[in-house]
């Protein structure tokens, strides 16, 4: 067993330092080589992205406010740092591994417990090690990316090992999915769950659905396994964005409730959970939700500005709602708003949102130099902005200058980079798209918007400009297929664009879109069953 794992790498994650050392002293004796040891999942992630290792131990539970060990995974996956060639070993007691079961691309390879026992620890570890064996050439080419590649290397391994199928299968659900195939993910994981009724297996299925716009089948597949008390992020997250597609916001942030007081360190449902409150009107939820997702998500893949933006607006709206007198709200706004400026040091599109935030909470307080000042600030921050940027935030600056000086100068400036949007290519594409939506030429209109969408993913205008042109095609529309790829259209572009950080106009005509889309959901709904 040694020559097994001579040389092998391995970082344990574990806060109990005996634990620790008995769990290194027995992968020393199995003759494994380097052992590195980590302490938070933030420690594990900063040293994984310097060196990748061959096993990662990680224990479930590493204390109240802590991220689990099951988030690294997860986080390790969003960094595409999570290789498939390597070995997880989620370290849990015995009756939670059941509740534990991951997701398709997201599951640990196996489960142990303490205290350790060497022969058990090493029986368990050289059965995983002989199928990673037989497995190596598939995994290889997914960490490669070579996902056409690993398909046909699936299929052929499949046919030489027959008891490795529903691995392999898993396996290629995953790249299906990654693949943007949906339909194709569906009626795999279908196949599987005939044979195998495990979480995963329905959580691929309702994650195949939901992407296909089969909104009722994926709901159904999440409910189970939500109601079997599987902890999983990604069920909270699907089944709250169904409901939130058929317009159940109240739903939605019950259940988001419910997933962060199960997971209460994942920066992911805090933040939905933000953005669901704020949509709802439920302005200190969402300012609780965002201040945890903002802590939480440090240091990670999962740290976004616009949690920063979305927790400044909803404090905004509360300061508004007293008049501007609100101290406590004020100072935190400002507050957050500097400290995105540090946590996104060298992004300078960050510094100028955060100017031009500046100056609407100054102005909403009453303090109209300051306001004039952090308006002045921003302009002069957005005129050395890229081309690309400038033309992405035009909207967002001239409504949040608003009421100052500055804003006599943004009919001019407005004309000036219109004209040079037509010089870049997403720029083309929406002008075309624009003008082809008000000739009524929809179907070109959806091509054009999509075309500068994939070039400016998580630009808000051209996101609701498409989601507009979606709407319109399915209401004229009756095809069912063709209305449930577009309903899976808006559904997606929609949850990109973080609602709670777009600007009350943006905000306006978001729900807007959602309320319509609601009704189709509810209307297509309804004809299902």
């Amino acid at each position: 067993m040694e020559a097994l794992f001579s040389g092998k790498s391995a970082l344990i994650l574990d806060k109990k330092l005996e634990d620790l050392q008995s769990l290194r002293s027995i992968l020393g004796n199995l003759g494994f080589g380097e052992v590195l040891a980590a302490s938070s999942v933030n420690m594990a992630l900063s040293m994984l992205r310097e060196l990748p290792v061959d096993f990662c131990f990680l224990c479930y539970d590493l204390g109240r406010d802590e991220k689990n060990g099951l988030q690294l995974m997860l986080e390790l996956q969003a960094e595409g740092l999570r290789y498939h060639s390597g070995c997880y070993v989620l370290v849990v007691e015995p009756e939670k591994s059941d509740l534990l079961l991951g997701s398709p691309e997201n599951a640990p390879d196996i489960y142990i417990s303490k205290p350790y026992d060497r022969i058990r620890v090493g029986q368990q570890l050289e059965k995983v090690m002989r199928l990673k064996k037989n497995l190596g050439p598939v995994e290889q080419l997914l960490d490669d990316g070579k996902w056409e590649d690993a398909l046909e290397e699936c299929a052929r391994l499949e046919e030489h090992y027959p008891g490795m199928k529903v691995y392999l299968q898993r396996l290629k659900g995953g790249v299906l999915l990654r693949n943007n195939e949906p339909q194709q993910a569906y009626e795999l994981f279908g196949l599987l769950l005939h044979g195998r009724d495990q979480p995963w297996v329905r959580i691929g299925l309702a994650i195949s659905a939901a992407r296909c716009g089969w909104f009722n089948q994926a709901a159904e597949q999440l409910d189970k396994v939500i109601g079997d008390q599987q902890v999983c992020i990604e069920a909270f997250v699907w089944r709250a964005r169904l409901h939130r597609v058929r317009g159940e916001l109240e739903q939605a942030q019950n259940l988001l409730r419910q997933a962060v007081v199960l997971q209460p360190t994942v920066a992911l449902l805090q933040g939905d959970l933000g953005d669901v409150a704020a949509m709802g009107g439920d302005v200190r939820l969402s300012v609780e939700s965002f201040r945890a997702a903002i802590r939480y998500s440090r240091y990670s893949a999962f740290q976004h500005p616009d949690y920063y933006f979305g927790l400044v607006r909803v404090l905004l709206e509360q300061m508004q709602a007293r008049g501007g007198s609100n101290a406590d709200a004020e100072e935190e706004a400002v507050r957050m708003l500097e400290r995105a400026q540090r946590d996104f040091l060298d992004m300078p599109v960050i510094h100028f949102r955060c100017r031009l935030l500046s100056s609407e909470v100054y102005r909403v307080v009453g303090d109209a130099q300051s306001g004039e000042l952090a308006a002045r600030d921003a302009f002069s921050l957005f005129q050395e902005l890229t081309l690309d940027e400038r033309l992405m935030w035009l909207d967002q600056l001239i409504e949040g200058v608003e009421g100052t000086s500055v804003h006599d100068e943004m009919s001019g400036l407005r004309q000036e980079l219109t004209k040079q949007m037509a010089g870049l290519k997403w720029g083309r594409a929406n002008l075309k798209g624009m003008t082809q939506f008000r000739h009524g030429e929809l179907d070109p209109a959806l091509d054009s918007f999509l075309d500068a969408y994939e070039q400016q993913e998580g630009n808000p205008g051209i996101g609701l400009n498409l989601v507009q042109t979606a709407l319109e095609i399915i209401r004229r529309s009756s095809i069912p297929m063709l209305e449930q790829d577009l309903m899976a259209l808006c559904d997606e572009t929609l949850y990109a664009l973080h609602y709670g950080a777009l600007t009350p106009k943006q905000k306006q005509r978001y729900k807007g879109l959602y309320q319509r889309l609601a009704e189709i959901a509810g209307r297509m709904g309804r004809t299902a069953e």
